[in-house]
């Protein structure tokens, strides 16, 4: 072999041995680089997770701040969860299909085995999963149902939560509650609820203004007084409607209903009122016919259902205001371990006469063109502010929907203008105001 050929073989094993040496290295390169490719990819892909997940709507769920007074002291009812280690108020994520104050109801009832009424609507909580996906927690100011109360046989049977979620259940008066919570949003509701507590405005009536399942049309039934006297439900729509109607007023412990006698509104509280036991009165002032007719007589009779005593007296007035801006019965000082929740859902040691006399809300179930009226006679009780959140144009509610006012008495020396001590309040001028107050609403 010649000398310059002997070259060219050692020159292209040299090459040879380079072009291998270089892929050798790629190789190495390549896979000391695809961990963190992938890594990266990984990050970048968990990020846009929570893009996606904030983008979502809401995680829904419900809860509420049960109330009691023991001893004339405010106490709260609370539970600790053991997986987070936490105090707060009992609640939970809602289940498909459930309304807001369902759940409430039934998320109570699983974590501390009690059944429930509602009050007045406290406020929401709001905060961000792990996933990036936000929550929106509603609370309602609430107290235990009496025994055999109304409105509990309609209500669902509960499975309890396991000791895994919830192993303990307390009652602790206020300041206790708010030293020991766990969570911000927690204390922020409950001194809400003292400041209710402290003005008044805690013990309150409801009364629940219905508009009527979703009735067969004029079209398809007939025209004429009789036709509207006896016209029904639609079949499937309406009595679901109704149905819904009988769930929200047993989540507010309704025990007296009254209605137009015409048939579809009869037949919209019939639910309820079956499933209770409860019996159901029919007046004629809150038909159609009264609204075009006797306007004046409808919301007359509503005033009456309003301000009647007998369905207001329930608990009496907190006491007056002490020194330090509290009632001489609301103690905020330090208290003992409360006691443990016994069985069948009663405080040991707990005397039935230290628990207000309950106060059962009443229910009216009327047609859409009495809704002005009654809009225009509410807005008598109430300041200007709050008249703003009633529905003021047509149809003013839809079919099966209603408006649940919270309604307080007022002390005897306010309706008469006065101070305490009787002197005559600055610009009152002795004037008489309405005993009865309407504090807060919800549409529902």
């Amino acid at each position: 072999m010649s000398l310059a050929a002997k070259a060219g073989a050692k020159a292209g094993a040299r090459s040879k041995q380079q072009a291998k040496q270089q892929g050798k290295q790629q190789t190495r390169r390549s896979k000391l680089s695809k961990p963190r490719e992938q890594s990266k990819r990984g990050k970048r892909s968990k990020k846009s997770l929570r893009v996606k997940a904030s983008r979502r709507p809401p995680v829904l769920a419900a809860g509420a701040l049960v109330w009691r007074l023991k001893n004339d002291k405010l106490q709260v009812l609370v539970v600790h969860r053991p997986r987070y280690d936490d105090w707060s108020f009992p609640k939970g994520k809602a289940e498909p299909g459930e309304s807001m104050v369902l759940t409430a109801i039934r998320e109570v009832a699983e974590e501390t085995g009690r059944q429930i009424v509602l009050g007045r609507y406290l406020g929401k909580a709001r905060r961000r999963l792990v996933s990036g996906r936000k929550k929106r927690t509603l609370y309602w100011a609430a107290q235990v149902l009496p025994e055999a109360g109304p409105g509990e046989g309609l209500r669902a049977a509960v499975k309890p939560a396991s000791k895994r979620e919830i192993d303990k259940v307390r009652w602790w008066k206020v300041k206790k509650a708010a030293r020991k919570l766990t969570h911000a949003d927690d204390k922020r509701l409950l001194a809400r609820l003292v400041d209710w507590y402290e003005s008044g405005q805690l013990q309150v009536h409801s009364l629940v203004l219905v508009r009527h399942a979703k009735a067969v049309s004029r079209a398809t039934w007939g025209y004429g007084i009789n036709s509207e006297i006896t016209r029904p439900l639609v079949m499937g729509r309406g009595q679901a409607q109704a149905r819904d109607v009988a769930a929200l007023l047993s989540a507010y412990g309704v025990g007296e209903l009254v209605s137009s006698p015409w048939k579809r509104c009869v037949d919209t509280l019939a639910p309820y009122a079956h499933g209770c036991g409860l019996d159901l009165r029919t007046d004629e002032a809150f038909t159609e016919v009264s609204a075009l007719m006797a306007p004046e007589l409808m919301q007359a009779s509503f005033r009456d259902l309003l301000e009647r005593g007998s369905a207001l007296d329930g608990p009496p007035e907190p006491e007056a205001v002490g020194p330090q801006g509290r009632e001489p019965g609301l103690a905020l000082a330090g208290s003992p371990e409360p006691e443990a929740v016994g069985p069948q859902g009663r405080e040991p040691g707990l005397a039935l006469a230290e628990q207000p006399e309950p106060s059962y809300p009443l229910a009216l179930c009327v047609h859409r063109p009495c809704l002005p009226l009654l809009f225009e006679t509410l807005r008598e009780y109430m300041g200007p502010e709050l008249a703003t959140k009633l529905p003021d144009s047509d149809p003013w509610l839809r079919p099966g929907q209603a408006v649940v006012v919270h309604l307080r008495r007022r002390p005897a020396w306010v309706q008469l203008g006065a101070t305490p001590e009787g002197d005559v309040e600055a610009g009152g001028g002795g004037d008489v105001v309405k005993g009865t107050q309407i504090v807060a609403l919800e549409l529902h």
